[in-house]
C-alpha cells in the first residue's frame, strides 16, 4: 500500500500548482514582456551611444579644422603687434595657447607681438579669422586641438615661476 503522506503531499503540492497558475502566468507573461523591452532599450542606447561618440569626434575635427577666410577679406587685413596682443588678451589666452589656436608657437606670437618678426601667409590668414571668434569658441577650439575630452575648458597651466604649487607667493627675503 501506499505511503498516505507522499499521496497528500504530492496531491496539495498538484491543487496548490493549480490554483496559483492564473496568478503568475500573466506575470510570467509581463516578465517576458519587460525583458525584450529592456533588450530594445540596450540596444537604443548603445546606437546612441555609438552615434553621439561619432558627432563629438566630427565637431572636434570640426573645431581642430581652421577657420576659413575669403581672399578678399587676406588682402584688405592689417596685422600689427598691438592688434596681435589685443587680440590676444580679448580672448584671454597666454601666448603658448594663442599660437596653438594659430599653428605656430609660442615664442612666434612673442616675437610678432614684440614686433620683431611678421606672420606668414597661413598664420595670417588664421590671425584674420580669428577676430571673429569669441573666448568660449576658442576655447572649444584648444580643446579640440589638444585632444581633451570636449568640456570647453582650455588646458590647465601649471604654476607660474616663482611660486610654489599651493598657488602661495613665496616668502620675501
Amino acid at each position: 500500500m501506499p505511503n498516505l503522506a507522499a499521496v497528500l503531499k504530492a496531491e496539495i503540492s498538484r491543487l496548490s500548482r493549480r490554483a496559483l497558475r492564473p496568478l503568475y502566468v500573466p506575470i510570467k507573461k509581463d516578465v517576458a514582456a519587460l525583458k525584450r523591452a529592456l533588450a530594445e532599450q540596450k540596444r537604443l542606447v548603445a546606437r546612441l551611444a555609438k552615434d553621439n561618440a561619432r558627432l563629438v569626434a566630427d565637431l572636434n575635427t570640426r573645431l581642430a579644422a581652421p577657420p576659413s577666410i575669403s581672399e578678399k577679406d587676406l588682402q584688405g587685413a592689417r596685422i600689427s603687434p598691438r592688434l596681435i596682443k589685443s587680440q590676444r588678451a580679448r580672448l584671454g589666452l597666454s601666448r603658448v595657447a594663442f599660437g596653438k589656436l594659430l599653428g605656430v608657437s609660442g615664442p612666434a606670437v612673442l616675437a610678432w607681438e614684440g614686433g620683431r618678426s611678421k606672420p606668414r601667409a597661413a598664420a595670417k590668414a588664421a590671425l584674420v579669422a580669428i577676430r571673429k571668434l569669441g573666448k568660449r569658441e576658442a576655447r572649444q577650439r584648444l580643446a579640440a586641438l589638444a585632444g581633451s575630452n570636449g568640456n570647453g575648458k582650455a588646458p590647465a597651466r601649471g604654476p607660474r615661476k616663482g611660486r610654489k604649487a599651493t598657488g602661495r607667493t613665496p616668502a620675501k627675503r
